[in-house]
């Protein structure tokens, strides 16, 4: 009997949620992982199917028919899910911080797991393997899977940094065992020589393009998604386009790795993408890609199960005691690799205790992508059909016990170790958290108690039901030894630090960041998280409020004025890197009131609270500061910043009063739906800093200046078109006294110091000396943001020759500059 095959995938998707459902709601007080349970289910049904199945039953043919199923095809249907949702998932911040460790992980220790797993399977197996045979079976069962891992880690993992280490390296070493899969394949079948050098660059041009494919299809995605604003049904077809285009692109079309491609591209969409998706749209693209990678967790392990119980050959099994060996062996390998690189990988990253290099060894289970690639041999052309039962064989056996012993017993290692729980430092600071709680909950209860229609219940039972007199008393958090007193700073600075993160994330929601801002903002926390947690001075927000590397960079080259198109570019630049460092300022206070109130809120100590409470007051103080002479120097900047956000803020509020009127039924659901895309139309528009009008005529400024008081209409018309109009920021060197001069300066607006002195009126004109010498005299800073006019030297005499009162004005304001002043007193 035959089946077509397209149905039964669709059934065998049902099914398969459908039981998985079934053991997901079995498991909620069960300590057995769900992707375990998966597989040993798939196991039971392929083992019945096979014993007691009718051979002629349309279930016992199709399920064979299943297992069957292009190795190819399976990678492609599961894989790119799965990697983007975990890449998608993770916190980029961390990953960039365990980059090293985690490409550690993934190539050199992988590579040596390779190469010893071929030795050992030389010395141990009783076949007669050829080298490349071995180092292929080193490449397809070295690497641990992200299907296994990454399931088995939301569910028994309690440890951030070691949770990203481990998926990470997950995720990377799938690439960089495919990658030596193929090269080993090759060799095998004969289509490539064993080349020490030549494999070496070809794998490095593998992984390097496939990372280049993912940043191309996921440049080009973000660059679509940034032009598209609150459409759900787009934004996530373009995420699902994407990684599977990235996937197919690099695998099947460039030849090179289409893991490392989706895992750039999720990065991407995870990091510089989450400020350009609709705010809308991106929990609910959280949430798609975490049903995704649960649909597909659950059918690939119910998938993997069938496969080892129905193509395992009967006669392999008597080869048991190879299979336990290498077992055994395998994970031996993984954690005398890992020994290797320890001390190297606690010089790149976060420390590697003995503790954690135990979960690293232990948690490296096999799964879904070591079984494809077993298929694939298995299913090679040109080799002994022999040889392709052994690979599978060992290879699904493998898979079998790693996820059956080692994912059931992950979580009594960890419990072990003592890594089921946080340090000790982390639960002080939830104590103050559940704390603060049942204080608030104490207060309410009380007002309920004071409820008429609340006055029969029973409160004692009530108190007793929330634990109210769990959280221990704040003193007794103090009373601990100094090592313990440091711990504890260091995880409070860190809680507030990243509950600042997500302040900046919520004000982004609500409208009131620009999405640039909430970037660098975000940024800086995150800078401020690494090693000792700092919760100021803000460096980075600093130089953020000072020129534009690029400004200067072209300054010191001379370049800002050779064409007037550069001038004007350079300005629009100038004037949206003080908006964004405004729109940055002003976040920044909001967020440090926030600070304060959350560092009351979770204080375990009053001496602590108030070391922190002092750096939030310092950091508020600068960021007010920089606010100030912004918003007296260019006032303009601030109104059009302030209106900007004002709108964004009035109308998000008017959005969700029109969903609430909705809500409550007071609005027709087509009605709402009209008024709200009128409000996000008028949304769309304020994504982007506001642009700011450069004016070209000068002559107002130039006016005020004393040395062109009279002079010829005309000569002012041939000085304003000559300005090369510049902003400069607080503490930039304007003029070096004695260097050779180029143009004069004539102050707009803003404040500057000269020779100790303060300079403040428009039209104040600095460098007039230079007309006579050639040098500047004194040395010139700006106090705070400055509007400057510079007009070179050159041009100025070429239209003083022409203009006999502009010469006079100018010879007379040189001479009172270079005139003796007369002694004090």
């Amino acid at each position: 009997m035959t089946h077509n095959y397209p149905v039964l995938l669709v059934l065998f998707g049902i099914v398969g949620l459908l039981l998985g459902a079934l053991v997901r709601r079995s498991l909620r007080h069960s300590p057995l992982p769900y992707s375990v349970a998966l597989l040993l289910m798939g196991l039971l049904i392929g083992l019945a199917s096979r014993y007691w199945g009718d051979p002629q039953a349309a279930l016992t043919q199709g399920l064979d028919q299943l297992t069957r199923i292009e190795p190819h095809l399976l990678l492609f249907l599961f894989l790119p899910t799965l990697i983007f949702e975990s890449a998608f998932a993770m916190e980029t911040h961390l990953f960039r911080r365990l980059a090293n460790q985690i490409a550690l992980l993934a190539i050199p220790v992988l590579v040596v797991a390779v190469l010893l797993t071929a030795l050992l399977l030389r010395w141990l197996l009783p076949w007669e393997w050829s080298w490349p045979l071995c180092l292929l079976f080193g490449a397809l069962i070295s690497a641990t899977d992200p299907v296994a891992v990454v399931a088995l880690l939301k569910e028994v993992s309690s440890r951030k940094r070691l949770e990203t280490l481990i998926d990470g390296e997950s995720l990377l070493n799938d690439g960089t065992a495919i990658v030596l899969f193929s090269l080993f394949l090759a060799m095998l079948t004969g289509q490539a020589q064993m080349d020490l050098v030549d494999g070496s660059l070809e794998f490095a041009w593998v992984v390097l393009m496939g990372g280049a494919t993912g940043l191309l299809v996921g440049g080009l995605a973000l660059w679509w998604i940034e032009r598209i604003y609150n459409d759900p049904l787009v934004e996530i077809s373009i995420s699902i386009v994407c990684a599977y285009l990235a996937y197919f692109l690099a695998e099947h079309l460039l030849h090179v790795s289409g893991v490392v491609a989706v895992v750039i591209l999720a990065l991407l969409f995870a990091g510089p993408g989450r400020t350009r998706i609709s705010v809308e749209v991106a929990q609910f693209l959280h949430h798609f890609w975490e049903i995704s990678a649960y649909i597909a967790n659950t059918l690939i392990f119910l998938l993997v199960g069938l496969i080892i119980a129905l193509r395992i050959s009967e006669g392999m099994l008597a080869w048991w005691w190879v299979l336990g060996l290498l077992y055994l062996g395998v994970f031996v390998i993984r954690g005398a690799a890992i020994a290797l690189f320890m001390p190297l990988l606690g010089k790149v990253g976060m420390p590697i205790n003995r503790q954690k290099a135990m979960v690293l060894t232990w948690g490296g289970l096999r799964g879904a992508v070591s079984l494809a690639l077993a298929l694939t041999v298995a299913n090679q052309p040109g080799l002994p059909a022999e040889v392709g039962d052994q690979v599978l064989f060992l290879a699904a056996g493998i898979v079998l016990l790693s996820i059956a012993i080692n994912g059931t017993s992950m979580g009594s290692l960890l419990a072990h170790l003592g890594l089921n729980r946080l340090p000790p430092a982390k639960q002080a600071t939830v104590a103050s958290a559940r704390r603060r709680i049942a204080e608030q909950l104490s207060r309410q209860m009380a007002d309920l108690q004071a409820d008429p229609l609340m006055a029969r219940a029973d409160w004692r039972q009530v108190s007793h039901s929330l634990a109210l007199e769990e959280a221990p008393p704040r003193e007794s958090l103090s009373e601990s030894s100094p090592q313990d007193n440091r711990e504890l700073a260091v995880a409070y600075q860190r809680r507030i630090l990243e509950a600042e993160r997500r302040y900046y994330w919520l004000l982004f929601r609500e409208g009131a960041l620009e999405r640039h801002a909430v970037r660098h903002l975000t940024e800086a926390v995150e800078h401020a998280l690494d090693g000792e947690p700092c919760i100021g001075p803000r460096v980075e927000l600093y130089r953020l409020w000072g020129t534009p590397p690029l400004l200067r960079l072209m300054g010191a080259l001379g370049l800002q004025g050779q064409a007037r198109w550069l001038n004007r570019w350079l300005l629009s630049l100038s004037f949206g890197r003080m908006a964004l460092g405004y729109e940055v300022a002003r976040g920044f206070i909001q967020a440090q009131e926030e600070m304060s109130s959350t560092a009351e809120a979770l204080s375990p100590s009053d001496a602590l609270t108030q070391e922190v409470q002092a750096r939030i007051a310092l950091n508020k103080q600068e960021a007010i500061a920089m606010i100030r002479q912004l918003q007296e120097s260019f006032p303009e900047v601030a109104y059009s910043l302030e209106t900007q956000t004002a709108r964004r803020v009035m109308l998000n509020k008017e959005r969700y009063l029109i969903e609430q009127l909705e809500a409550e039924a007071k609005l027709e659901s087509s009605e709402a739906q009209k008024l709200v895309r009128d409000v996000e139309s008028r949304l769309a528009g304020l994504r982007h800093m506001p642009r700011f009008d450069t004016p070209t005529d000068f002559r107002p400024i130039l006016k005020q200046a004393p040395w062109l008081a009279g002079v010829r209409e005309s000569s002012l018309q041939a000085l304003s078109h000559c300005v090369r109009r510049r902003i400069h920021a607080q503490g930039e060197q304007l003029l070096h006294g004695g260097a050779p001069a180029e143009a004069l300066v004539v102050l707009g607006r803003g404040h500057l110091r000269c020779a100790g002195q303060p300079v403040q009126a428009p039209g104040s004109t600095l460098g007039l000396e230079a007309l006579l010498t050639g040098h500047y005299g004194e040395t010139l800073y700006a106090e705070g943001p400055c509007d400057l006019l510079w007009l070179p030297l050159s041009q100025v005499r070429s239209i003083a020759a022409r203009d006999p009162v502009l010469a006079r004005n100018i010879s007379d304001a040189i001479a009172a500059q270079l005139a003796p002043q007369p002694a004090p007193g």
